[in-house]
């Protein structure tokens, strides 16, 4: 390290000498920063399956649609399940239903009317085959239905009616009628149903003209996202929404599962819930529940747990630094300098990353391509706050032993000057490390990787300016009570010179007596310290990819989305709700009825494939009748199936009318047996893919040359572990060969480099398979596998952030042997960092341990009597955080302590004896 100190010799005496100046540049840049930075939340994207590369077949799958049916694709769903556990549902039951459909419709109305004003609309019978047209006859139809269900609601209340002042939807639906007599009379229709709807809406809400907004300025929040909804009372397609025990109403959203428009979305509809059940839930028996599940609920929830999650980590990663720095230093000036310091960090570097991500977004600057997610928070704060108290407490323990030596100035300039190497180090392998994340292929790891590398570079530049300025400006006081005397020598001991008795106990006692065995035995440290990491990173190399993608699994069983998962899955096949999208474009153009024959011919096929329960078709829209299904010509089944083929749901649904796929593009909705998440069913889905390319492959199918595509769920599920396992693979090598540079420069000791990245790989391993067997027996049979994005998250911050510790104990031996024996410098490096090490470690694995706050901290808030909000908690971000927290004092205690000191032990004595 001896050719950079020159450099790092001016740095540190600029910044002590400009100690002023660097303080106010730091002050004025966080001020401007976070004024002209947009809020996180603003700029925040989520969302896994929007991030997989656009060759995918679930991505282009998920692009066709977007082309075909414009405006009206539904990317998520959230169902509303209404049911008992057990037994049938009670005649009263039904009440507590119809006061959730007619509140339901009514809101379908006003998203559609305010669509169709969006797309034009402004009066007059809908044109048809336009989108404005569509939505206002939606509106239309659903303003209809929720007045008439509102009448057989009303019916059945009507002896028991409480005595409250009535408003606009309660006990009746004032507003539906009002809302319906508007669009009715700018349709154009009669008169008298116009004024009947007046009317009628009038002596509902005698105020109703001054309590209502006009529809073009209502605030919907989170119900924007609504495109149609599909209930059990729709006299075509509700049968398959009816069971004796429960019921169904599905929402299709314009939104995809993981958007964090779905927190508004679904806040709105628990709103919703609570309002059904406060007025409606007395008129039947207890017992009956009403829950929301499917993709966009437990997106949403996923999403909201995430943001309770970030919460907790910041304010827990806080507390514990500051308890941790409160310990090891008792001195209040010393607690409070990192703690500012890392402020700054996290303001400058968040509102610096915040401002290059709106740039990027806008394209203001060409070719800058930076995203954020919500979950990016946990990882910048937990990572900033470890690191750059790690990086002040090496600082000023430097100073300390500085101090001792020469005069306040100086002291801080050579503190400066000595660390940097070693900060420098350590933070590019980490920075480095994540950096690697770039050549991802899924969107999340590309953008993480390099936003927590340039908050790591706006932490490093923090504290080892700002950091050095402010304890430049306080003096020795910094250290009160404790007072800080310039001693010089006195003696020599085993580790090396000493400035007196005082001073070598502060690097004796038990790192001193770890040193001395170190060095003393250690082929035989090195031999038991390698035998116990191997034994868990064998478990934990054989289950690597032991993992799960199941998005629901990331919440617990007391999740509301999992409650409702649990109930509907008691009564209806899950799959139901999940289907797979085919999409199949032919070559050429056909005649409608020649398609609709082939398809019908397809359908057969594919109900002969492993593991399809229903395919639906234009003319089968819910698969309700299967080839082997006979009807007779005037039988209600018959009725009931040409009724369907011209419901609102098969029209424009199975075919496009965008000219250039009009008669060319075939979509099908095939039901899966099995739950959409499995391994299972991803290995029958990519059956039912091969058979497909087979027949578009076949020159005698009549569906040669077509092309093929697949999207929903499980084909998004199967494209994002193909990547993901590819990224992991690529990514594994770049961060090892990355790392590995930085040491070599850093060390200028290959052999020794390439030890202590074997080190951090067997860290790794053991720590998945420690981690594995924790969660197993923490969740029992609810174990499922860890989140598939843990073990590629932990490999790079282990093996980036795990050197850190290595690197600050190799250069400090390596700065002891420039005046010492190897013997001598080991042991005063080993006892001179062993306490300040530990301490890093400490804050660093307390930092990662808080990211598991959202498990333990209400149950704790709310026994001692504080106000906790309880809500799901992400399993990802726990097992991740109790991970990371695991690893790095595997790396702290284990790998630092005894096989880095042991190793370096054995080489030096080979050295010496074969001079």
């Amino acid at each position: 390290m001896h050719m950079h100190r020159p450099v790092s010799h001016r740095w540190a005496q600029f910044v002590t000498r400009r100690w002023g100046w660097v303080m106010v540049a730091w002050i004025v840049a966080a001020v401007v920063l976070r004024l002209a930075a947009p809020a996180w939340k603003d700029i925040a994207q989520d969302g896994d399956f929007e991030y997989l590369p656009a060759d995918l077949t679930s991505v282009a799958g998920g692009r066709l649609l977007d082309e075909a049916f414009p405006g009206i694709r539904s990317r998520s769903q959230m169902v509303f399940v209404i049911g008992r556990d057990e037994g049938a549902l009670k005649r009263s039951d039904e009440i507590v239903g119809l006061d959730l459909l007619r509140r339901l419709y009514h809101r379908l109305g006003e998203v559609s009317w305010q669509r169709a004003i969006a797309e034009g609309y402004s009066g007059g019978p809908p044109v048809e085959n336009t989108a404005s047209g569509h939505w206002i006859k939606l509106a239309r139809e659903a303003f209809t239905n929720s007045i008439q269900i509102d009448e057989r609601f009303y019916e059945r209340i009507a002896d028991e009616l409480p005595k409250s002042e009535p408003t606009l939807t309660e006990p009746r639906m004032a507003l539906a009628y009002w809302d319906r007599g508007h669009l009715l009379e700018q349709w154009g229709d009669a008169i008298e149903t116009v004024e009947a709807d007046y009317e009628a809406a009038l002596i509902l809400q005698p105020n109703i003209p001054s309590l209502a907004t006009p529809i073009a300025d209502r605030d919907l929040g989170g119900w924007s996202t609504l495109l149609d909804v599909l209930a059990w009372e729709d006299s075509i397609v509700g049968p398959r929404l009816r069971k004796e025990g429960a019921r169904l109403a599905v929402l299709q959203l314009s939104s995809e599962l993981a958007a964090t428009s779905n927190i508004e979305t679904l806040e709105a509809v628990q709103q919703l819930i609570a309002s059904v059940e406060r007025y409606s839930m007395d008129y039947t028996q207890p017992g009956l529940q009403v829950l929301v599940t499917g993709s966009a609920a437990v997106g949403g929830e996923t999403l909201t747990a995430a943001r309770d999650a970030i919460r907790y980590t910041e304010w827990i990663t806080v507390a514990m630094i500051l308890l941790i720095l409160t310990v090891v230093y008792r001195a209040p000036m010393l607690v409070a300098i990192p703690m500012i310091s890392i402020g700054f960090a996290v303001v400058v570097s968040m509102s610096l990353v915040s401002i290059l991500t709106k740039w990027s977004m806008d394209g203001t600057v060409p070719g800058l391509d930076l995203r954020v997610f919500t979950t990016s928070r946990i990882f910048v704060v937990v990572i900033l706050f470890g690191a750059g108290t790690d990086y002040c407490l090496f600082l000023i323990a430097r100073l300390r032993e500085e101090a001792r030596q020469t005069v306040w100035p100086v002291a801080c300039r050579n503190a400066v000057s000595n660390v940097m190497g070693a900060l420098i180090g350590s933070a590019l392998t980490t920075v480095l490390g994540l950096g690697t994340l770039w050549i991802a292929q899924f969107g999340k790891f590309h953008y993480t990787g390099p936003i927590i590398g340039i908050c790591l570079l706006v932490g490093l530049l923090v504290c080892t300016t700002l950091t050095p300025a402010m304890l430049r400006a306080l003096g020795p006081k910094v250290f009160w009570p404790t007072k800080i005397d310039i001693r010089q020598p006195a003696r020599r001991s085993l580790l090396g010179p000493s400035s007196s008795h005082a001073s070598s106990s502060a690097h004796g006692g038990l790192w001193g007596w770890i040193a001395l065995v170190l060095t003393r035995y250690p082929v035989t440290a090195l031999s038991l310290g390698g035998v116990l990491l191997i034994v868990p990173g064998i478990y934990g190399l054989l289950n690597e990819r032991s993992v799960t993608y199941d998005l629901s699994s990331q919440l617990s069983h007391s999740a509301a989305s999992r409650q409702g998962l649990r109930l509907m899955a008691k009564h209806f096949n899950i799959g139901e709700i999940n289907p797979v999208t085919v999409l199949i474009v032919r070559p050429d153009d056909l005649p409608h009825d020649a398609v609709k024959k082939n398809v019908k011919q397809l359908a057969t096929k594919l109900y002969a494939q492993p593991g399809v329960a229903t395919v639906r078709t234009a003319d089968d829209p819910m698969g309700d009748f299967p080839p082997d299904r006979d009807m007779g010509l005037l039988s209600g089944d018959a009725w009931r199936r040409r009724a369907l083929q011209n419901h609102r749901i098969a029209q424009g649904y199975f075919f496009s009318e965008v000219p250039k796929l009009k008669h060319r593009l075939v979509r099908l909705d095939i039901i899966i047996e099995g739950d959409p998440f499995s391994t299972e069913t991803a290995s029958l889905v990519l059956n039912l893919e091969r058979f497909l390319n087979q027949l578009a492959e076949d020159p005698e199918s009549t569906w040669h040359g077509s092309k093929v595509l697949l999207a929903g769920t499980t084909p998004s599920i199967i494209d994002l572990r193909q990547v993901t396992l590819s990224d992991n693979r690529r990514i594994k090598i770049a961060v090892v060969v990355a790392v590995f540079l930085v040491l070599v420069v850093v060390l200028r000791r290959i052999g020794l480099s390439l030890y202590l990245i074997v080190t951090v790989l067997i860290s790794y391993y053991a720590t998945l398979g420690l981690t594995i067997l924790f969660f197993r027996a923490a969740y029992g049979t609810d174990y499922v596998g860890l989140d598939w994005k843990l073990p590629l998250f932990l490999f790079v911050i282990l093996v980036a952030v795990g050197q850190d510790y290595n690197v600050y104990l190799v250069t400090r031996v390596l700065e002891e042997q420039q005046r010492l024996g190897w013997l001598a410098a080991l042991r005063r490096a080993v006892s001179r960092t062993g306490g300040i090490i530990t301490a890093c470690g400490l804050v660093m694995a307390a930092t990662f341990f808080s990211m598991t706050a959202s498990v333990w901290f209400p149950p704790i808030a709310t026994f001692f009597g504080f106000p906790s909000e309880t809500g799901a908690a992400l399993r990802g971000i726990v097992e991740l955080g109790f991970a990371l927290g695991l690893g790095v004092l595997i790396d702290t205690f284990y790998v630092r302590t005894i096989l880095v000191p042991s190793f370096i032990a054995i080489v030096g004595k080979r050295a010496a004896a074969n001079p």
